[in-house]
């Protein structure tokens, strides 16, 4: 009897102490939700897919940022992957590719999965976010020995926003008018890489719901929409990618990504564009029946570009 009244008041008590957290720990400008998200769903990630070490690559105003790393347990490749999770720049979570990471490692690949600062937690910009990627991509190649992998095969990649700074890190040059020459390939899922379609008009036919996460967005840029924009630094000479796309994508138009496809190859880039038919926005991550399928290319696509 004692024993189930105990349970009880803890079964009880539990969503109420969980709630009071939330509320106290909740960012200024983070919706309820998505703190909710953040704290309990992406943290619950953390430990279904633990990563074997993390490093801190950077702190930028009392933000801690690190880079979780899978590592694998033989591997005579020299390669690894870095990835930047998507959000809209805004939420989001490093955890969220922990397990594409994992699945990376069992097939002899190092992979990490970087934190960075997102607008709705830090207050920050896309600007800030592409900073901080930076600083991952060469925390990664300055400790390439520590790592056990080649500073000239490091693959940079992610999905959505994080797919746009993967691709910002290859095509877009820096303050100092610089590109990072040494990154072997890109890896992208679902990417934003016309980020200049964020200036257009917002369709007629959009639900409420995207149309005020386009204009949130939209404030992340500070009008720099052509200058952030990875499609309109296309030239030639750029690293072999693959991207993963659904053909019922509604966040980023497939017709986007076939675009800015065309014009890679025009240049002479190797591009790979795999498009699942039926699928949506991060299916690549969820979709049972496609997950299989994106990492057997993605290993393929890995393995051929190591030396």
């Amino acid at each position: 009897m004692y024993k189930s009244m105990k349970f009880l008041l803890i079964f009880l008590l539990l969503p109420a102490l969980i709630t009071c957290y939330l509320f106290i720990t909740k960012p200024k400008n983070m919706p309820f939700m998505g703190h909710f998200a953040d704290k309990i769903l992406y943290g619950s990630l953390y430990y279904i897919d633990k990563p074997d070490i993390s490093y801190s690559y950077a702190k930028r105003d009392k933000v801690n940022l690190k880079l979780h790393f899978f590592i694998p347990k033989k591997s005579e490749l020299k390669s690894s992957v870095l990835l930047f999770h998507g959000g809209g720049w805004a939420f989001g979570s490093s955890y969220s590719l922990f397990k594409i990471c994992k699945s990376l490692a069992k097939e002899g690949i190092l992979c990490a999965s970087a934190d960075y600062r997102l607008a709705l937690k830090h207050d920050t910009k896309v600007k800030d976010s592409m900073l901080d990627a930076a600083d991952a991509y060469k925390w990664m190649v300055k400790n390439s020995e520590k790592l056990n992998i080649k500073k000239d095969q490091i693959m940079v990649g992610g999905g959505s926003s994080g797919g746009h700074l993967a691709a910002s890190l290859a095509m877009i040059p820096d303050e100092k008018n610089e590109t990072y020459d040494n990154i072997k390939a890109m890896i992208l899922f679902n990417p934003a890489l016309n980020t200049s379609a964020l200036n257009a008009e917002i369709p007629e036919n959009i639900d409420e719901r995207r149309k005020n996460l386009w204009l949130y967005v939209r404030k992340l840029f500070e009008g720099k929409f052509e200058d952030l924009s990875p499609s309109n630094f296309i030239r030639s000479d750029l690293p072999p990618s693959i991207i993963f796309h659904g053909e019922k994508d509604k966040t980023i138009p497939i017709f986007l990504i076939e675009d800015f496809t065309k014009e890679m190859k025009e240049k002479g880039n190797q591009v790979d564009l795999l498009k699942w038919k039926d699928n949506g926005h991060q299916f690549y991550r969820w979709d049972k029946k496609a997950y299989p399928e994106v990492m057997e290319k993605l290993v393929s696509f890995v393995k051929a570009q190591s030396n």
